[in-house]
């Protein structure tokens, strides 16, 4: 098991969602639609890959969204009840998935140019999300860059993970992540799959640190 909670997103393979099962973490991601960032899935290979794994809650990862009604009524229809959306998406699509009893995650991700009150701002966007996947790994920064106060520091960081509950995507650079845990007040970590080097196999060696650093041994 896991020190702490743990989303893995970006899931469109069975090779990836086996790995982050077995890990344990509590949630896996599936990309879906249109809107979402790079490949997406169909909700008929969903609900193939999802009969080969147990432990995490499902999540519907559905990027930018217009409006959050329709994707309500099928999720509910595919006994889907989380829903991962990019904290860019308007105000009425959260609140339209959590009328309908979808619980709403928001997707903050963060550029070099950003201030930390930009930052800010994005985490309260939606006020419907009960979690924030905080993404420093798409702007390509690490836990260094913030160390040194690129495109701001820790101490920006600590106030901006007070704002909600969140979880950490980042680079921790050779950091413990229990240590990280242990001194901000962030809910967990978040990590994102990425295509197959053949079909059922890909390394993992970027991923194992970060998992090997938060097991906990019963």
């Amino acid at each position: 098991m896991l020190a702490t909670q743990l989303l893995a997103s970006g899931i469109t393979h069975l090779t990836d969602a086996r790995y982050f099962a077995a890990w344990e973490v509590d949630y896996l991601a599936f990309p879906l639609g249109e809107k979402t960032d790079g490949e997406a899935i169909s909700l008929d290979m969903l609900n193939a890959l999802r009969e080969w794994i147990e432990g995490p809650a499902i999540v519907a990862e559905l990027g930018n969204i217009d409006e959050g009604s329709a994707w309500a009524t099928t999720l509910q229809a595919e006994n889907i009840n989380i829903a991962l959306i990019a904290s860019t998406a308007p105000a009425s699509a959260p609140e339209a998935l959590k009328a309908a009893g979808i619980r709403v995650f928001s997707h903050v991700k963060v550029a070099g140019y950003q201030s930390a009150e930009d930052v800010a701002d994005a985490i309260r966007e939606h006020p419907e999300a009960e979690l924030v996947l905080l993404d420093f790994e798409q702007g390509g920064i690490t836990w260094q860059d913030l160390a040194a106060g690129s495109p701001f520091s820790l101490d920006n960081l600590r106030e901006l993970l007070a704002i909600r509950p969140c979880l950490l995507q980042i680079d921790t650079a050779g950091n413990d992540p229990v240590t990280i845990k242990e001194t901000y007040p962030l809910t967990g970590f978040a990590v994102r799959g990425s295509s197959e080097e053949k079909v059922g196999y890909k390394s993992f060696d970027d991923l194992d640190e970060l998992f090997e650093g938060l097991e906990v041994f019963e």
